[in-house]
């Protein structure tokens, strides 16, 4: 029995299903790359070792984000580039979240919304890390977007990882106020008001839901209990960076029906989704990101830009400054992966000539 994949799937599905809908190219070309990749539609190339033996060749990689099998390389890039700049402090993680009635905006304008909800967090910390109530001090931030809940429904919402506390004005680092850092209450409102504003902004009344109604209801603003270090999220986040909203392991039928696993976030329990076809991919590939926007952005002392700042608080916690982060490639990813360092070839030559002597 051959194993279940989101490519297999593909492969024997996706055509029938472009020739009932029409989906925007970004999505084409998501279906087209999980389809084929390390296949030979790819193309090839080689594992050579330094003495020029030919080990193994391999179909290339299709690189897509969105794909379950190949952004394993990207995802521990993106992880320790982050924990190189992680300050050894407390760190809150948040989650925000916007209302369900907004759903059908976020579908037909999500490159705009998106934006609006990145920029409307941003705006609700900063207000709030200024505020001599709270904190008056620049923290670490950093936002990452997730689209999806466990069971692919549509469910945007954006992760705040943030230090608990931050650098003030005459470059001393400084501890807030309060445990939770912000109120919860406070940081729903802010964040409420800033996000309708810019949306009555960017779109015309016809467009919009009863504003009335988004104002008067509670968003949610989820606070989890503070973290000694911000790693544990950071590699949290790293799991959805790359990869899509489902992976591999989780279908444990796709055929005329797909059958996949996950775990709910209402009843904290495993539970099994059954759709068919049809719904399936269209849970799928509406969380396909759009090409070139980012889905993780960095704001105050994690901002890149703020390397002086950064080092600066690094000096607070007794840390080293920032190095340039060296990227490492699939090569050097792999052999820090297994104990083979040698070719085959070389290895018999080795073992030759060691018997000669």
């Amino acid at each position: 029995m051959s194993k279940v994949s989101i490519q297999t799937f593909l492969q024997t599905h996706a055509n029938a299903f472009l020739a009932e809908h029409s989906l925007p190219l970004f999505q084409h070309k998501a279906l087209w790359s999980l389809q084929y990749c390390r296949t030979s539609v790819m193309g090839s190339h080689a594992d050579v070792c330094e003495n020029g033996h030919i080990e193994n060749v391999y179909y290339n990689s299709c690189r897509h984000r969105s794909c379950p099998q190949c952004q394993h390389l990207k995802t521990d890039q993106w992880l320790r580039r982050q924990q190189a700049r992680l300050l050894d402090t407390t760190h809150h993680h948040w989650i925000f979240t916007i209302p369900h009635s907004l759903l059908p905006l976020w579908r037909f304008h999500q490159q705009s919304v998106q934006d609006i909800l990145f920029k409307a967090v941003q705006q609700t910390l900063r207000l709030l890390a200024n505020d001599s109530k709270y904190l008056n001090a620049q923290p670490g931030i950093i936002l990452a977007l997730h689209t999806w809940g466990r069971n692919l429904s549509l469910h945007p919402h954006i992760h705040c990882l943030i230090t608990h506390g931050g650098l003030n004005g005459q470059g001393d680092w400084v501890e807030p106020k309060r445990k939770a850092m912000f109120p919860a209450k406070v940081m729903m409102q802010l964040f409420r008001g800033k996000f309708l504003a810019a949306l009555t902004e960017t779109f015309a009344e016809a467009d919009l839901p009863a504003k009335q109604a988004l104002y008067a209801s509670d968003w949610v603003v989820h606070c989890c209990k503070p973290y000694e270090h911000g790693d544990g999220v950071a590699k949290y986040l790293a799991r959805y960076m790359r990869g899509g909203a489902i992976r591999n392991g989780q279908l444990l039928k796709a055929d005329d029906q797909v059958l996949f696993r996950y775990k709910s976030h209402q009843t904290g329990k495993k539970e099994r989704l059954s759709l068919n076809c049809d719904d399936f991919l269209k849970r799928l590939l509406q969380h396909v990101m759009i090409p070139y926007k980012q889905t993780v952005r960095c704001y105050g002392l994690y901002n890149p830009v703020k390397a002086d700042a950064l080092n600066k608080a690094r000096e607070h916690f007794k840390q080293s400054p920032v190095q340039a982060f060296v990227e490492f490639d699939w090569v050097a990813w792999v052999r820090g992966k297994t104990t083979k360092v040698r070719c085959s070839q070389c290895l018999a030559e080795y073992r030759n000539k060691n018997e000669e002597i």
